[in-house]
């Protein structure tokens, strides 16, 4: 079981999904699934058939009509027809955008302008600074002109989630990025920030119940969109 702290969406066309809770007795097979933050889970995939999996970045949560339960909803409701499409599609940056925009209800840009400013602008230097592993909340809050303790809660407050957290999380994305694009496991980790691949396994495990190395065993049938 592992659990993190964004909100997970996954489909596919048949109940080809194993989906385990500490809540559940035993394990069931779906079609479709929301994992809310910070609930623990398992997903186990059989291989046969495009699973389309959504982990959206915590900024672009603020609209959680359908994730404010701690459960696990075993469907997507009115959700699922207009995502369905691209479960079965080569997906690019532009239909990435499209997903966000579907399950959020508005685009990137009009989430992060109900942002305090100050916040989108401390998310904009982690994404831009993800790769330095030297990144401190006292460095950050003397950039937007917060006092640190002030930061981390407006951060925490707006975001959902502590800023050490969401730094981690960013360092995974770029880590995905990497091992996507065929760079080893050492390369992605140095390149993401990380302080060597032990520790890279380590929070990618945590966060998703598998090590990068089993992820990508068969490469070519998984595609990674980061935007």
């Amino acid at each position: 079981m592992h659990a993190h702290h964004y909100v997970q969406y996954g489909l596919s066309n048949s109940d080809s999904i194993k989906l385990s809770s500490e809540e559940w007795a035993e394990s069931i097979r779906v079609r479709a699934f929301i994992v809310p933050s910070d609930v623990s889970h398992q997903i186990e995939l059989d291989g046969s058939e495009k699973v389309l999996m959504i982990w959206l970045d915590p900024e672009f949560s603020i609209k959680r009509s359908m994730t404010d339960a701690d459960i696990i909803n075993t469907s997507l409701g009115s959700l699922e027809s207009d995502l369905k499409p691209y479960a079965v599609q080569t997906l690019n940056c532009e239909s990435a955008n499209q997903i966000r925009g579907i399950i959020t209800g508005w685009p990137a840009a009009d989430a992060m302008d109900k942002l305090d400013n100050r916040i989108s602008e401390s998310i904009k230097w982690i994404k831009s600074r993800v790769k330095d592993q030297t990144i401190t909340v006292e460095h950050l809050a003397e950039t937007v002109y917060l006092s640190p303790g002030r930061l981390m809660h407006l951060f925490s407050e707006q975001i959902g989630i502590p800023i050490r957290k969401y730094i981690l999380w960013q360092r995974l994305r770029a880590a995905l990025l990497k091992l996507a694009d065929g760079e080893s496991i050492t390369e992605a980790a140095y390149y993401a920030g990380f302080t060597d691949s032990p520790h890279m396994n380590r929070v990618f495990k945590a966060n998703f119940g598998i090590t990068p190395s089993k992820i990508f065993k068969n490469s070519r049938f998984i595609q990674v969109i980061g935007c």
